[in-house]
């Protein structure tokens, strides 16, 4: 009896020996991520636009600063500009002191110079200047446009030969600014114009983009046949802590050397996030042409997003 029960541990602690290697084996396995199977998915313009991060609203701009007054606002320089076609002046006042203030409207510009009539600038809209109306913090800057084209109706062809020329701009809003700015030469043959006071419209921001974050790399066969399709896989690699979602699910270009180009969306049906430090590989299918130069052909594959996130491989046409 005592002799039987030890054949019947040998043979468990065998059967154990040969089981736990496969066990390994498949566990192994079961960890590698699978490819996830191409879709024709095609892409169109709307759908793309549809997919892609809306901007955050932006909040109005504050306007609650107590009025600009003129020993407050300092001409900081005067840049040369390219304007609807027009040459002109941007002028840039300085919130020299030690609060917010305020500067609405459009100020009185007048062009003078010896021995030349005044000049009086036209209004303008604020759409004109792409600014906006808001507090100026101090030690930043408002500013105001100068418009000084040479190409109009009764000057069609620019013609500024024998003009005089005008030395300074002279700037007025009420008690709020009085500048003179000098050491210009101007020509007016159409007169000028002047923007109201305005603040550069912050940039449009995004909210954060993650799957920029992601790492692309491809696989592709070492030939094919040009009139047939080349099967590729493209793994996306997550190397953040955190998950990356899907959401929505992405759209991708592929384009090559060749100046062939396709557009379409992934297969997210069973994959809708890539885990942290992980990745998901996705089988991609591109149509190659009989006409396909032979040769090496180079392939390039990235995201559509407003974050480039690409990659690219080689691949020998038969």
């Amino acid at each position: 009896m005592s002799l039987t029960r030890n054949r019947q541990r040998t043979v468990m602690v065998v059967s154990a020996l040969i089981v736990s290697p496969i066990f390994v084996l498949a566990t192994y396995a079961s960890a590698i991520t699978k490819t996830v199977p191409w879709r024709d998915l095609p892409a169109t313009p709307a759908l793309i636009r549809a997919s892609l991060p809306k901007p955050v609203k932006a909040l109005p701009p504050p306007t609650n600063a107590p009025p600009c007054r003129a020993p407050m606002l300092r001409v900081q320089r005067v840049s040369g500009l390219q304007w609807s076609q027009n040459e002109g002046l941007e002028i840039r006042l300085r919130n020299s002191a030690s609060r917010a203030c305020l500067v609405r409207g459009t100020p009185s510009v007048v062009a003078s110079a010896d021995n030349l009539s005044n000049v009086v600038a036209h209004a303008l809209t604020l759409n004109s200047a792409l600014g906006e109306v808001a507090n100026t913090p101090a030690g930043r800057y408002v500013y105001v446009d100068v418009s000084v084209p040479w190409s109009c109706p009764s000057n069609p062809g620019g013609d500024v030969a024998g003009l005089g020329t005008y030395h300074q701009l002279t700037i007025n809003l009420g008690s709020v600014v009085s500048v003179k700015v000098t050491g210009l030469d101007l020509k007016l043959p159409c007169g000028l114009s002047v923007s109201p006071f305005f603040t550069p419209v912050p940039p449009v921001s995004y909210p954060t983009y993650w799957m920029a974050r992601l790492n692309p790399r491809v696989s592709m066969p070492s030939s094919v046949t040009a009139g047939h399709a080349l099967w590729y896989v493209v793994t996306l690699t997550n190397p953040l802590r955190r998950a990356i979602a899907l959401s929505p699910c992405p759209f991708y270009v592929e384009h090559t050397s060749s100046n062939l180009k396709f557009e379409y969306r992934l297969n997210c049906a069973t994959v809708q996030r890539i885990a942290a430090h992980g990745a998901t590989s996705f089988q991609i299918r591109m149509s190659v042409p009989a006409n396909t130069p032979r040769g090496a052909l180079r392939v390039f594959w990235g995201l559509i997003g407003p974050t480039t996130v690409e990659t690219s491989s080689s691949v020998r046409v038969n």
